[in-house]
């Protein structure tokens, strides 16, 4: 029987001798050079020592460790093998293993070096203070909810034909007809009836009263036409679009007319715009605890090139627009940019406007989540933003609300930093700690804002403006928002949720 010792443990080798009952034990200590040499000598072969394991872990000088918050002396913690000094100190567990800390501050290493940390990173403060229900993860994302479900027929009845009644409660490929929004959403002739009525304004034909006026801006938006000659044609050369609006009168447009006259009704918009959003959140379409902002760029029928003489351009309002989107591809133009806010339950907007395209993200994002938030009572409880606005400044705006900002950092960030397993950095800081593990699945939600705008650039042709000037940029911003929460509100009343987020709903004419 052979009995090795090495590093306080015995192997016992059974030989076949001590079963035939001739017993022959010897001890090979191999702590002892002399031991290893009896080793290679019997098993003919050489010894392989385990090499020692060294592994080194830069921390800060200032770092509470585990150790701070025992009342015992450190010395009697730390492993007899510790030795300390100005630079670190070094422990060696029982297995052998040597872990070597060095203060950061003593090294010659880059400063301002970004760490982020897993957000599921289990910290001291978890076991500490009632948060339990942080570790048994019962925080839940305020998902969206079901909208109140519609009496159809106090919508319906007696304002649409009974054919079209029968096909929105029947057939689920019927998306309706343009005149439906009009007809189902009578605030719309009230608002700008009741407008034009204050202003004393008497157009000079009916045709050119403001509410047919939006009404034909409404239709434009939805029906895709980009230029403004082009749609005036269609309507004059189309009776049945007039019929579809509930137009009366046969005059002809023009478009230096259709033009002034949508100037005229241009800071009303947001106005009547705030009245649609009431009207959705009394019906629960708009409610939820989840806003979420972005930008999103558009040309304006200008070049951007100076004038010599004056050093003006012949939009002065306008920027130069320039971002990355591809490897290989660049979005180079010059424009407005359309700052917006949606909810997050069926990506309605609740704030739009629109600013040059030449400010940065961190100006346009702190202007609008300031008129946003100071603009309404409910609040929600986050506000989400792209990697575009991070900054402190962008951070500590939404925190004076009391909303809690979900605004992602940059990669090379430094500080207070958490990683989601995606990949997307977040500054902790700002961010209460229960909701770190939820951070991957809230930043999921920007998604909706980025439907939204592939809503308008795709289904309503929304990429370039026809025109110049702040003003008409702000018109040409407000009225696909209108037109998204008049189709939303004309799907609830039909009874139909699946056409709520559809911009394809409600577009064709009754012939």
């Amino acid at each position: 029987m052979i009995t090795i010792v090495c590093k306080g443990y015995k192997y016992i080798l059974a030989q076949l001798s001590d079963i035939s009952g001739t017993v022959s034990k010897i001890t090979i200590s191999l702590k002892s050079k002399s031991g290893r040499k009896q080793y290679e000598k019997l098993f003919e072969k050489r010894l392989e020592l385990q090499k020692e394991t060294t592994k080194i872990r830069i921390i800060s000088i200032n770092q509470s460790t585990l150790l701070d918050f025992f009342t015992i002396p450190i010395e009697n913690i730390l492993s007899r093998k510790t030795r300390t000094s100005d630079q670190g100190y070094e422990v060696t567990s029982a297995c052998g293993t040597k872990y070597i800390f060095l203060f950061a501050e003593n090294l010659k290493v880059k400063k301002n070096k970004s760490h982020p940390i897993s957000i599921f990173q289990t910290m001291v403060s978890d076991f500490l203070d009632n948060t339990l229900s942080f570790i048994k993860r019962t925080v839940r994302i305020p998902y969206k909810i079901k909208p109140m479900k519609a009496q159809n027929s106090d919508y319906m009845t007696g304002i649409l034909p009974s054919d079209q009644i029968v096909a929105f409660n029947n057939y689920t490929n019927f998306n309706g007809y343009l005149g439906n929004m009009f007809a189902l959403n009578p605030s719309l002739d009230d608002y700008f009836t009741k407008m034009q009525a204050i202003a004393g304004y008497n157009p000079q034909t009916d045709t050119l009263n403001f509410n047919n006026i939006i009404k034909l801006e409404v239709a434009r938006c939805k029906l895709g036409y980009v230029h403004i000659d082009s749609f005036v044609t269609e309507f004059n050369q189309n009776p049945k679009l007039r019929i579809e609006l509930g137009i009366q009168s046969q005059e002809q447009l023009t478009v230096r007319s259709y033009q002034r006259n949508l100037m005229a009704i241009g800071s009303s918009l947001n106005e009547y715009g705030e009245i649609l959003i009431q009207e959705c959140r009394d019906l629960k379409l708009i409610g939820g605890k989840i806003s979420i902002w972005d930008r999103r760029f558009f040309e304006c029928n200008s070049n951007g090139m100076k004038n010599k003489e004056t050093g003006m351009s012949s939009d002065p309002d306008s920027g130069h627009y320039v971002k990355k989107t591809g490897q290989y591809s660049v979005l180079v133009g010059n424009g407005y940019t359309d700052t917006c806010i949606v909810d997050n339950w069926w990506m309605l907007p609740v704030y739009w406007d629109a600013v040059s395209a030449n400010k940065n993200d961190n100006t346009i994002f702190i202007s609008t989540a300031e008129d946003y938030l100071s603009s309404i009572t409910i609040k929600p409880i986050f506000l989400i933003g792209d990697a575009g606005p991070d900054s402190h400044d962008s951070n500590k705006v939404v925190i004076d609300y009391d909303v809690i900002p979900i605004i992602a950092a940059r990669a090379n960030s430094v500080g207070y930093i958490l990683k989601t397993d995606s990949g997307n950095h977040f500054r902790g800081e700002y961010i209460p700690r229960m909701y770190h593990r939820l951070l991957g699945k809230l930043y999921n939600l920007r998604t909706i804002v980025e439907r939204k705008n592939s809503n308008e650039v795709v289904g309503y042709h929304r990429s370039k403006m026809s025109n110049m000037g702040i003003e008409l940029a702000r018109i040409f911003v407000s009225v696909p928002n209108i037109t998204a929460l008049l189709t939303a509100l004309t799907a609830f009343k039909v009874g139909r949720n699946d056409l709520i987020r559809a911009p394809s709903a409600f577009r064709s004419l009754l012939i």
